[in-house]
């Protein structure tokens, strides 16, 4: 099991350096990786025959023959990547430099049942495939927004439907298509395109955290996505923000519910009506939501400046008691909260440099956008490149 750890560390090392370089030698990509020209021989002809790596030419010499340089064909392999929100299902195709070929969306909602969302899975895929035809395709990942456990082997149930039967998202993709599938929980996946494709690409240790609804986190160490024991890993938005009473801690107010979406809106009005308004800029205090808190912050609104400001103190705690742990490099900020930037990030940090006892890791906002769900989710198949077994055709190829 060493051994095989090893060996797909070093693949996804190779793999990794290729990716943020111009076309490399096999001594040079060794020298770089700590590694023997055998052990990159061996790496390189794999993925040769994976139609993932070619030789490019030949680079100068420096006394002897002249090197073979070798470059990633980041276009000879696609993956699926599939998100599902809880108003929405979207669908990319990309390749492994995270350019998008064809994506597809569709409107969804949960309480229609276990069978409705299976038939608009189906449909949105159905719809990139037949405006993609490829026939290199290296499988479907399926990013979910809630926790996807090794043990429930791809089962997926939405928090707060307990009517649905567990949809067993592997038989259902993996019958239909014939591809294989990969399932995650949405800030894994988005943590992994980060790396992969966007801001965290050349940091194979980092923090990535995703704001939305509530907060959820990724963690990578060397590059590998950490899970946990059974996929509960990065579940911040858990953690409680006091300690609970002599009752229910289910009671206790979480770090979720008061930096996501419904959290920051709520803060926004109770502060309001402390201040005895019941509107704002028109809007009733009942109706306020995310995105007004954000719009009014960026107009220079002082007191929702000061809400916004007070999400970013809360998650530097977190960060700092989380890098405790991890001492990750960099902490990524994803989700659609940050489009506040700086109105965030600056109290975050200013938090950070007050609490936290050690060197400050970079702080970044995630690149991918509104596309980080289905482009993580296609990361997911695509550092499956480091897998042990060839890809579909690799014996064709030879």
């Amino acid at each position: 099991m060493a051994d095989l750890h090893v060996r797909k560390r070093n693949r996804a090392l190779v793999l990794g350096t290729l990716r943020t370089g111009a076309p490399l030698s096999k001594a040079e990509i060794g020298r770089r990786l700590g590694l023997s020209v055998p052990t990159i021989t061996e790496i390189l002809g794999e993925f040769e025959a994976d139609g993932v790596v070619t030789a490019v030419g030949q680079g100068p010499s420096s006394g002897g023959r002249r090197p073979m340089l070798y470059g990633l064909r980041t276009h000879a392999l696609r993956a699926v990547g599939v998100s599902v929100d809880p108003d929405r299902i979207t669908a990319v195709v990309s390749d492994l430099s995270g350019e998008i070929s064809t994506e597809a969306a569709r409107a969804i909602d949960l309480a229609d049942g276990d069978r409705a969302f299976v038939d608009a899975l189906a449909s949105v895929v159905d719809h990139v495939l037949t405006a993609d035809a490829t026939e290199r395709l290296a499988g479907i990942g399926i990013a979910v927004p809630t926790m996807m456990r090794p043990s429930q082997k791809g089962r997926f149930t939405p928090l707060g439907h307990p009517h649905w039967k567990d949809v067993d998202l592997l038989a259902v993709l993996g019958e239909r298509y014939g591809l294989p599938i990969v399932t995650e929980n949405r800030a894994h996946a988005v943590g992994v395109g980060e790396y992969l494709f966007g801001a965290g690409r050349g940091t194979p240790d980092l923090l990535c955290l995703m704001l939305g609804s509530g907060l959820g986190a990724a963690i990578l160490a060397g590059g590998e996505l950490f899970t946990g024991g059974d996929g509960g890993a990065g579940a911040l938005g858990r953690l409680l923000l006091e300690a609970p009473g002599r009752g229910d801690a289910r009671s206790a107010p979480t770090v979720g519910g008061r930096v996501g979406a419904d959290g920051i809106a709520g803060t926004a009005a109770d502060r309001l009506r402390a201040t005895g308004r019941e509107t704002h800029r028109g809007v009733p205090v009942t109706e306020l939501d995310i995105d007004h808190v954000i719009d009014a912050a960026v107009d220079g609104d002082a007191l929702m400046t000061e809400v916004l400001a007070d999400v970013g103190r809360i998650l530097g705690a977190v960060v700092a008691t989380t890098l405790c742990v991890t001492d990750s490099d960099l902490v990524l900020l994803c989700g659609q909260t940050m489009r506040a930037g700086p109105l965030i990030v600056q109290p975050l940090r200013d938090a950070l440099e007050s609490w936290y006892p050690f060197a400050l890791p970079r702080l970044r906002v995630g690149q991918l956008g509104v596309h980080a769900g289905p482009l993580g989710a296609a990361a997911l198949v695509l550092t499956n490149l480091v897998r042990e077994e060839p890809l579909p055709g690799r014996e064709a190829n030879r």
